[in-house]
């Protein structure tokens, strides 16, 4: 049998290490375990700003639709869900995301389409533009 304590340890060795991927990954810099989750207006085990709700689970048996079903209450309709499971003894790095089918596929398609290129500041357009107009001096110079 597995002490709180213990128990309790093992889950925020997994919210830091999620915490910590998050980090280096650079998707929020800001990201950090949320202590007493559940219990005041953020939810999850995780705070981000990604629109997802992150429940953490180190668990010996994948805690499938109980653990999905509290971090969809947790998410209110407002975030995505997902469950992220760690089997002791194993490394953190093998941990799984558990999501929902069309949040998965949607990141499929997101990760299909092209990646746009946003139309610059109007400043931005005046430096590019006059930057371009020495270029073209220089190079008559250089002529």
């Amino acid at each position: 049998m597995m002490l709180i304590s213990s128990s309790k340890n093992k889950g925020r060795e997994l919210e830091n290490h999620i915490v910590k991927l998050i980090r280096e990954k650079g998707l929020d810099r800001r990201a950090s375990r949320n202590p007493g989750s559940g219990s005041g207006l953020q939810k999850g085990d995780v705070f981000n700003d990604l629109g997802w709700t992150i429940e953490c689970k180190n668990t010996r048996t994948n805690p499938g639709k109980a653990a999905f079903d509290q971090v969809r209450r947790e998410s209110m309709g407002y975030t995505k869900e997902v469950v992220i499971w760690h089997k002791p003894n194993t490394s953190l790095d093998d941990s799984i995301a558990l999501i929902n089918i069309h949040d998965f596929l949607d990141l499929m398609k997101q990760a299909k389409e092209p990646k746009s290129i946003k139309e610059p500041s109007r400043t931005l357009k005046y430096k590019l533009e006059k930057l371009k107009q020495i270029i073209k001096e220089i190079i008559k110079e250089l002529e």
